[in-house]
């Protein structure tokens, strides 16, 4: 009997850990999409001052960040979005807003692929 008792335990701990891991890096991913769409937004209005000041923080946020992330996800692809914030900065520095809109949109879009790869489908069980 304790056998089971301590197997359910076990498998309860599981299943919390999986669920704050999902709810952590959703939570995350949200996070930062809001503040490209938010930089994206200062780059429509031609507001490159704030658009490159929201950007730092968000390089800087990502940076201290980026190790918890990466302890639970793949190591390429938390290397692949610190590298596509740090060009978004770049393209904003230059004034190349058109580098910037791509640059944006592949950013966004890795970290909706993260997010995705966390929920319990089946695709990612198996």
């Amino acid at each position: 009997m304790k056998r089971i008792i301590i197997s359910l335990a076990l498998l309860a701990a599981c299943a919390i850990g999986a669920v704050i891991e999902t709810a952590y890096i959703s939570s995350s991913v949200d996070s930062y999409t809001d503040t490209i769409d938010r930089i994206d937004g200062y780059m429509l209005r031609d507001d490159f001052e704030n658009a490159l000041t929201e950007c730092t923080r968000l390089n800087d946020e990502w940076t201290d960040s980026a190790h918890g992330i990466d302890a639970l996800l793949i190591h390429d692809y938390v290397d692949g979005i610190g590298l596509g914030i740090a060009q978004m900065k770049s393209h904003i520095e230059s004034g190349n807003p058109d580098m910037y809109f791509s640059e944006s949109e592949k950013t966004k879009k890795a970290l909706a692929s993260i997010k995705d790869s966390e929920y319990p489908y089946a695709e990612n069980i198996l």
